[in-house]
């Protein structure tokens, strides 16, 4: 009968010191998993917001290509700023093109004002010639480069284009 409850007693479970060592063990790998998940959703968010504002600002880009390549002749271009335009189109509207904060937007014929982009850090147009010289007069224009800087969800980056509107003469 006596060997019975010795026997028992040697079966009844975990050492406090086992079960301590154990949770130390789980809260090391805890640890190390949780900084590589921390790091994956990072990475998955930083993408995220990259791709969402590089999308954003290109769309806004080709549409600023397609309206100032429909720019009917030089003397249409009645504000050529550095960080605003303003031109007649082959339709015979009058386009504006401006940075309000840090949203892009385009107006058409002193109507409602259009957001083309969020986030707009700077909005860059420079003018050029045909000896591909800066130029500031609006009757030498041939090509137009337009610079945007993009800041969205601590995401940096810019994005340019050139533009041969269709209507100025080359020489």
């Amino acid at each position: 009968m006596m060997d019975n409850r010795c026997s028992l007693k040697k079966l009844k479970g975990f050492s406090l010191i086992e079960l301590i060592v154990v949770i130390v063990i789980i809260g090391i790998f805890t640890a190390i998993g949780s900084q590589i998940l921390s790091k994956a959703f990072s990475g998955y968010f930083d993408n995220k917001y990259l791709i969402e504002a590089d999308w954003q600002a290109r769309l806004a880009l080709e549409r600023m290509q397609r309206d100032i390549r429909a720019i009917r002749s030089p003397a249409d271009i009645t504000t050529a700023g550095a960080s605003n335009l303003v031109f007649i189109d082959t339709s015979g509207n009058t386009i504006t093109y401006s940075l309000s904060g840090t949203s892009l937007d385009r107006q058409t014929n002193a109507s409602t004002v259009q957001v083309l982009a969020d986030g707009i850090q700077s909005l860059t147009f420079s003018y050029y010639d045909e000896n591909d010289a800066v130029t500031g007069t609006a009757a030498n224009v041939r090509y137009i480069t337009i610079s945007l800087h993009v800041t969205l969800n601590n995401t940096n980056f810019t994005v340019m284009t050139s533009v041969y509107p269709r209507n100025l003469p080359y020489l």
